[in-house]
């Protein structure tokens, strides 16, 4: 009796420390807010979706150049109900409005999935001097755009809405450097805050259930 007592109690203690290591173990997995992300000052609605992430970019940033690896490697593994996509930021500049612009009109005119690591290597690997509209439409040949179709895009009123609407979330969204990473349309993570750009990634997949 005695014997088995020893035991009894013995596998409650196992248990209980199970579920305390278990429970420190979550514990110290979760993310500090103002840490390693930081609530967005206007929350934005994600309908359709139930989970979103935006990579908020902009083409002449180098630091947005070199997440590009591992954004592509989250992209392979992400799960299927997370619904991606980028969003150039729009400070109130005209070279972040102009860059923003290129993004659009490449989405416009249906080559953003060719064109968009290939503009990255032509500024940031080749030093490529693609800061004028006629040059920019030049490149895009490639991608099989007419240069008159693509300036055209470019400056018409479509691509102008757009940039606009981008200005304003970059606001909503209280961006104050790129790269960074908007989950659920709520919280806002970004390298420096998570440490590296592999921890980036994996506070992206926590906020997501969050």
């Amino acid at each position: 009796m005695l014997r088995r007592k020893l035991l009894t109690s013995l596998a409650a203690l196992l248990m209980t420390s199970g579920l305390s290591h278990s429970a420190l173990a979550a514990e110290s997995e979760a993310l500090m807010p103002g840490v390693e992300y930081k609530q967005i000052p206007t929350p934005q609605d994600i309908a359709p979706y139930t989970k979103t992430v935006v990579e908020v970019f902009g083409y002449t940033c180098p630091h947005c150049y070199h997440l590009e690896p591992s954004l592509n490697k989250w992209l392979k593994d992400k799960p299927d109900d997370v619904h991606f996509e980028r969003m150039p930021v729009v400070f109130n500049s005209p070279n972040w409005i102009f860059m923003a612009k290129v993004f659009y009109t490449a989405k416009e005119v249906g080559v953003l999935d060719q064109s968009h690591e290939a503009f990255f290597n032509a500024l940031h690997r080749d030093k490529k001097e693609l800061f004028t509209v006629e040059k920019i439409a030049e490149f895009f040949t490639q991608f099989g755009v007419k240069k008159a179709n693509f300036i055209a895009t470019f400056k018409g009123f479509k691509v102008d809405q757009l940039v606009r609407k981008a200005a304003i979330l970059t606001r909503s969204y209280g961006v104050e450097g790129v790269p960074a990473v908007i989950v659920n349309g709520k919280y806002l993570t970004d390298v420096p805050m998570t440490g590296s750009r592999d921890k980036l990634w994996q506070a992206v997949d926590r906020l997501t259930t969050k």
